[in-house]
């Protein structure tokens, strides 16, 4: 019997020889299917799948779009460019993604091109995908974390009296693979009112949360579409990986062994302010030392942000006023800093934010005989800290009492961090702080801390995004 029609997407990550370490090329292969000739038309599939490609072009993928794809020869060629994208990548990164309608017939599930036209099972094999083509890319990536979305967003008139089980069949992970729907197999889930489906919608707005591995974010999709539901609703998780976490800016722990004393030490050297250069003047050294130095181990670090709107050799670094300056500075790889949300009163304890192309400038951004640290220095900071975040917090202004001990003489405070669409995030939660390393074309190593988390978190971010930067003695 042809069971219920439904409407859904997945979303399949597969990363290639992963490695954190290793450039990671980003491909994603974007479908949605709303305007049906004979089947029932869908609200959202364009919109997920719009949105979805955004959200991901933003996190520097690769994006191939397939809007209403009419036949199965089309969404199948998709799938093969895709496949032949990925397969010769080592380190890659890979996402499909599919919003429309979808069916399932004794057990297996389909994808339905939206010129196709069902009027015995038979039709199924002549005008839809089984799901099994895409199960077959992700047992071919033998070295893959493979992650499989399937949102069954509604339920839908059957072609037959047996109006049977609801919503998708239970399909088994491949290894490596980990398979979640969007609510238990054989149920339906709901459509929404909204510009997206419940899931979709709550996938969209946690991918772009830092900090989160995969599981944390499906951990926190589940809660947050079983709530809004109203607990009718719960998204289900199938894990058959071996090994190795998804992150969309990855953190890796750290080593806490060999910690050493931690001592402090105070100066009092002359600040030399500059002032903004004209275009005809030739730009002259400008030398800022900051009011204290802590000792910690064998590196010297300043124990306040960068606040500094000129380079080393005294030229003007660009202020981003607005969204527009700091997206477009992102956009051309150009040097940009601002006031957490452009306002100068939050400068007093959480200095400027700065994208790392200011970081990695020529002309150097902290003063003389200070350096941007690397991911090598920093990995000696958290060593000799033994990964305790309390030991680099500073003792006030964290969220929930989130505070630390800040027994290093640190200071970090929680200056939150700007996007790279310009817009602030964080401030009272979260503390970031730029390396000079980076790993990619597209990324650079940084270090994070948070008002909940005991440990301080090395990660790959967008050199686009603006953090806090500290410097390190020569």
């Amino acid at each position: 019997m042809i069971k219920n029609y439904i409407s859904f997407f997945f979303f399949f990550v597969a990363t290639l020889g992963f490695s954190q370490n290793n450039y990671q090329k980003k491909i994603a292969l974007i479908i949605g299917a709303q305007n049906y000739t004979s089947l029932p038309a869908l609200r959202h599939s364009l919109s997920d799948a719009r949105d979805m490609s955004a959200s991901l072009k933003a996190k520097g993928f690769e994006v191939e779009s397939l809007y209403d794809p009419k036949s199965k020869r089309e969404i199948k060629e998709a799938i093969n460019r895709y496949f032949n994208n990925m397969r010769d990548q080592n380190g890659a990164v890979g996402i499909i993604f599919y919003a429309g309608h979808g069916m399932q017939y004794e057990g297996e599930n389909y994808i339905i091109p939206t010129s196709a036209t069902l009027q015995n099972p038979g039709d199924l094999e002549d005008y839809c995908v089984r799901m099994n083509t895409v199960m077959a890319v992700l047992k071919s990536a033998s070295r893959s974390l493979n992650i499989l979305l399937l949102d069954a967003c509604r339920s839908l008139p059957t072609f037959t009296r047996d109006s049977g089980e609801q919503g998708l069949s239970r399909m088994n992970a491949p290894q490596g693979s980990i398979i979640v729907f969007a609510t238990q197999p054989g149920k339906t889930a709901s459509d929404g009112i909204g510009r997206n489906g419940l899931f979709t919608s709550n996938l969209l707005k946690i991918i772009n949360e830092p900090n989160l591995n995969i599981t944390d974010v499906f951990k926190k999709v589940k809660q947050e579409v079983y709530t809004q539901s109203e607990e009718r609703q719960l998204p289900s998780v199938e894990d058959n990986s071996i090994g190795g976490d998804f992150y969309f800016n990855p953190p890796i722990a750290t080593s806490t062994t060999n910690r050493m004393p931690i001592k402090t030490s105070s100066s009092t050297p002359t600040n030399t302010k500059s002032s903004t250069e004209s275009a005809t003047v030739k730009p002259t050294p400008v030398v800022l030392l900051p009011d204290t130095e802590a000792a910690i181990g064998k590196q010297i670090w300043m124990t306040k942000n960068l606040d500094v709107d000129h380079f080393a050799d005294g030229s003007v670094i660009p202020e981003a006023k607005n969204n527009d300056e700091w997206e477009k500075a992102g956009k051309k790889h150009l040097p940009a800093w601002s006031y957490y949300e452009n306002d100068l009163a939050n400068s007093e304890k959480h200095g400027k934010l700065y994208n790392w192309f200011a970081v990695a400038d020529p002309k150097k951004l902290c003063p003389s005989g200070w350096h941007v640290p690397s991911d090598k220095d920093w990995t000696a900071l958290i060593t000799q800290l033994g990964n305790d975040a309390s030991l680099l917090k500073a003792a006030t202004d964290w969220k929930d009492n989130g505070n630390g001990t800040n027994s290093s003489n640190f200071s970090g405070y929680p200056g939150g961090f700007r996007n790279d669409f310009g817009f602030f995030f964080y401030l009272g939660s979260n503390g970031y702080w730029w390396s000079a390393t980076e790993p990619n074309p597209i990324s650079a190593w940084s270090r994070s801390v948070t008002y909940k988390n005991g440990t301080i978190t090395r990660s790959f971010s967008n050199k686009a995004l603006g953090y806090s930067v500290r410097c390190l003695k020569d």
